[in-house]
């Protein structure tokens, strides 16, 4: 594994951010396709939440703000929104550090 980690963080260096997405985009989607249906949620729930603070560590409360802005009309155009339960999403309350995004 560690030729894998390896070889995935030297393509990560080389590659332009361009090529880097549409080479990570080839990939998530043939890891999804070997995946069973039933699997691909909890796949992506741990992609997700293992991703997303490292994803956003060097970004500032109005940088998060902008991508999140930028981010919401492709999540209600990919989810089904009338569907979702905020109140129960939503029902831990947001501690002042998650409310700040540090």
């Amino acid at each position: 594994m560690d030729r894998k980690h390896s070889l995935a963080r030297l393509l990560a260096r080389r590659l332009a951010p361009h090529d880097l997405v549409a080479a990570a985009g080839e990939v998530l989607l043939e890891a999804l396709e070997r995946l069973p249906r039933a699997e691909r949620m909890t796949f992506l729930h741990e992609m997700i939440t293992a991703s997303i603070g490292p994803l956003l560590r060097n970004l500032g409360r109005e940088e998060r703000a902008q991508l999140m802005n930028s981010l919401l009309p492709l999540v209600a155009r990919e989810f089904p929104l009338a569907d979702l339960d905020l109140l129960t999403a939503f029902s831990a309350p947001i501690s002042s550090e998650d409310a700040l995004g540090t």
